[in-house]
């Protein structure tokens, strides 16, 4: 899945402000699993939040760092070769044709 976040300017796309590509579960039926995809964006929150809320190691020791996460949220996380990157910025900003479901 790709999220796109485009400026607008008179309701008429004029740049890509940001984007994030996720991966989509799907269970055994072929139904997407919801489950799975909040998982992997509350664990991507908590990857970014937990270490502004750590408290401090002790300097004798060395931290420990629960990584799982981590780990989870990249799990849901992919990044497009260019030219895949370029055509769904393109898509976006009406610079290219793209088949509508």
């Amino acid at each position: 899945m790709a999220d796109v976040v485009v400026e607008l300017v008179a309701r008429e796309p004029v740049r890509v402000v940001r984007t994030t590509f996720s991966m989509l579960t799907f269970d055994a039926e072929g139904r997407f699993d919801p489950g799975a995809f909040d998982r992997q964006q509350f664990a991507l929150v908590e990857s970014v939040v937990a270490p502004v809320f750590a408290a401090p190691a002790e300097e004798s020791k060395q931290p420990v760092v629960d990584a799982s996460a981590r780990f989870i949220a990249q799990g849901g996380q992919w990044t497009p070769s260019r030219a895949l990157a370029r055509a769904i910025d393109e898509a976006a900003l009406g610079q290219r044709r793209c088949l509508r479901l």
